[in-house]
């Protein structure tokens, strides 16, 4: 009996040794800052995004993890960040909540002293990378590219800089690449269990915007924030900024309930009639918005009449090195990844363009498991990486193609 219960106790101790302490949790240089008794590991971090009509939610589960006494949610905290917000979730999980009246592309890292930092949204940072502070309208009012030959001198400063970028990553001139994050506003494409398309796909294409600046791409987007911009004013930016390629980036669904439980998996689309059920189905969702109340002939004009354009072989050409990007950046990381490969479809925010265009569907909404991994920060951020890297891939072979 003495044995067992010495068994016992050293077992006990054993597992409280094991766990980890979240000691305090401090704001400081625009980083939320946990100070633990250890380094956080890998397996015991949970990170996900839930959104919301008034905030976005930044989720941190610490597993095998207490909280010390006296440790208290931040509150009525000025600026974006409503409050930060710390309990005993279960057990062994510490949660800690970041709500922020607007989304943001979030870092989080681990440093000495077991202080682990999450970023908080920085103002001047936003603006930086929202050209014309996200006037998207102005895009279409003014003549973005005199404006452009005005700062001329400007520019020329950094030309050297520029162009020993671009040759870092093997390219012979700097590319103008068009994100068209799709949706947003008052059309939130799908939604599933209080999460939007607009708000998903957002997310990622700041991801992507980040990834391609950084390999010398010059990148416009669509739309910054949950603006609503019709399909015909999309083209239309891709087309007056002369891109030399144009990426739609949406999230898919099924209705069915049945269905639900199995679609899933990652596909890329170029413009092109087909007979495929599948593609037919997902480019009358996404042409719903322009298509709406128009006759059966009115559509057929509206869709065949740019079948035949020049750029359908080099958008295929986009889509299965962006396909590839993905799915080999994520399957390094997340089991059962599906590949729906790469798919001709006619989708209407594709129409008239004058450069070579693709849609990504990045997975389902419907299905939980999917849902739950376009929701991780780290799901997102490899999506993105991998878009990016087959874009610059695609540009490195046109390249060689036309030597």
């Amino acid at each position: 009996m003495v044995n067992r219960l010495f068994l016992i106790l050293i077992l006990l101790f054993s597992f409280l040794s094991g766990q980890n302490i979240l000691k305090s949790i401090k704001i400081e240089d625009s980083l939320v800052k946990l100070q633990f008794k250890k380094d956080v590991e890998k397996k015991d971090l949970r990170a996900f995004i839930i959104p919301t009509k008034t905030v976005t939610k930044y989720v941190f589960d610490f597993k095998n993890c207490k909280l010390k006494k006296g440790v208290k949610s931040l509150k009525n905290l000025k600026g974006d960040v409503k409050s930060v917000r710390v309990a005993q979730y279960k057990a062994n999980v510490v949660r800690v909540v970041i709500d922020s009246k607007k989304a943001y592309t979030l870092k989080y890292n681990q440093k000495e002293n077991s202080t682990f930092n999450i970023s908080l949204p920085s103002p001047t940072k936003v603006i930086k990378k929202e050209p014309k502070k996200s006037d998207i309208k102005n895009l279409f009012k003014k003549d973005l590219l005199s404006k452009e030959q005005k700062n001329k001198k400007r520019v020329s400063k950094k030309s050297d800089e520029k162009t020993n970028l671009v040759r870092n990553f093997g390219l012979k001139k700097r590319y103008i690449v068009v994100l068209d994050p799709g949706h947003g506003g008052k059309k939130p494409g799908t939604k599933h269990a209080g999460v939007m398309e607009k708000d998903v796909v957002l997310q990622i294409a700041k991801r992507v915007y980040k990834y391609l600046k950084q390999k010398g791409v010059k990148v416009y987007m669509t739309r910054y924030r949950d603006k609503h911009i019709s399909l015909k004013r999309r083209m239309r930016l891709a087309n007056k900024l002369n891109a030399d390629l144009f990426v739609s980036i949406h999230a898919n669904s099924v209705p069915s309930k049945v269905r639900a439980k199995v679609a899933k998996g990652i596909e890329t689309y170029f413009l092109q009639t087909t007979r495929n059920a599948r593609a037919k189905r997902v480019a009358a969702i996404e042409n719903r918005e322009i298509l709406e109340g128009k006759d059966a002939a009115t559509k057929n004009v509206l869709l065949n009449a740019v079948f035949t354009g020049p750029k359908i072989v080099l958008s295929n050409k986009l889509a299965i090195d962006v396909q590839k990007g993905m799915l080999s950046n994520l399957r390094a990381n997340f089991r059962g990844v599906k590949d729906n490969g790469v798919r001709g479809a006619p989708f209407y925010v594709l129409v008239g363009a004058q450069m070579p265009a693709i849609l990504i569907e990045v997975g389902y909404l419907s299905h939980k498991q999917e849902r739950a991994r376009l929701l991780n920060p780290l799901y997102q951020d490899l999506l993105a990486k991998g878009i990016s890297e087959g874009i610059i891939n695609y540009l490195k072979n046109r390249e060689r193609e036309l030597e």
